[in-house]
């Protein structure tokens, strides 16, 4: 009888085993269960991993909307280290934010994170949120409405990861360095400039002259190329009117005009480096 009650519980063993291991709801819904908790936790640390990529070391495509609407279009990138310098990239008429990006990289390695955006008009920046188009235009209201967008990069700027808000430089190049100029004048925030083939007066209403008076001995480079004869003469009156001893005046031989002088093998990279390490 002892032999016959061992058996039976033997066999009631396995029969309810048999019957746990054909449970096909059991074992789906542990097997997804289990599967989704694993794409979970992968998924939330690639994101994790990607996103501490991107916000320190990768380029980012951003976009911030202007007073008036006008969606600007910009590359950030982002700095390792906590507090670190920043500077915003403008450039020339007709240019694009693509013509800062090798300096960008540079500024980037050596720990300075930079935003450079597209103007209003060109690149990226061709459309409000509204969706409505916005062309490239030299009147007073476009003029108006750079020197906004200028004063909303710079607030973007300061606002990113690891960037120190009280270290922000600017980097204008032709009608960039002007919208440069005229923002730090009235922005005593504004740490350092460097303005490439600047005028006096681009479109004739971006006075530059009353501008850097208002930003007296504040840091300041100004550079330009002899075969841009009108920028060159432009930049040493400019030089001229800076206070204090903080300005500095580079003219090359040869360079041609704005961001053209970066690609024309003067070494202008390393001078701007350089310039903001100092400054910064």
């Amino acid at each position: 009888m002892i032999r016959n009650l061992f058996v039976l519980t033997i066999f009631a063993l396995l029969s309810g085993a048999a019957c746990q291991t054909q449970n096909p709801a059991t074992i789906t819904n542990q097997t997804s269960n289990i599967a989704a908790g694993n794409s979970v936790n992968l998924t939330t640390k690639n994101a994790a991993a990607s996103s501490g990529n991107s916000e320190n070391a990768a380029a980012q495509t951003i976009n911030f909307d202007a007073p008036d609407g006008v969606r600007i279009v910009g590359t950030f990138y982002g700095a390792r280290a906590e507090n670190s310098p920043a500077v915003l990239m403008l450039h020339q008429y007709g240019g694009k934010r693509a013509d800062y990006k090798d300096l960008a990289q540079q500024f980037q390695a050596s720990g300075i994170a930079v935003l450079a955006i597209d103007g209003r008009g060109f690149g990226d920046s061709t459309k409000k949120a509204d969706g409505s188009m916005v062309a490239a235009s030299q009147s007073n209201e476009a003029v108006a409405g750079m020197k906004s967008d200028v004063s909303a990069a710079v607030k973007f700027l300061g606002e990113q990861k690891n960037v120190d808000k009280t270290r922000i430089g600017i980097i204008g190049a032709s009608y960039g360095s002007s919208l440069a100029i005229i923002h730090a004048g009235d922005d005593a925030s504004s740490k350092a400039v460097a303005l490439l083939s600047p005028g006096t007066n681009y479109f004739g209403n971006l006075p530059t002259m009353p501008a850097i008076e208002k930003y007296g001995s504040r840091p300041i480079l100004i550079v330009a190329a002899e075969d841009d004869a009108e920028s060159a003469a432009a930049s040493r009156g400019l030089d001229k009117l800076a206070a204090g001893d903080k300005h500095q005046l580079q003219i090359y031989k040869k360079g041609g005009h704005g961001t053209g002088i970066l690609t024309a093998g003067v070494g202008l990279d390393k001078t701007l480096l350089e310039f903001f390490r100092q400054t910064l």
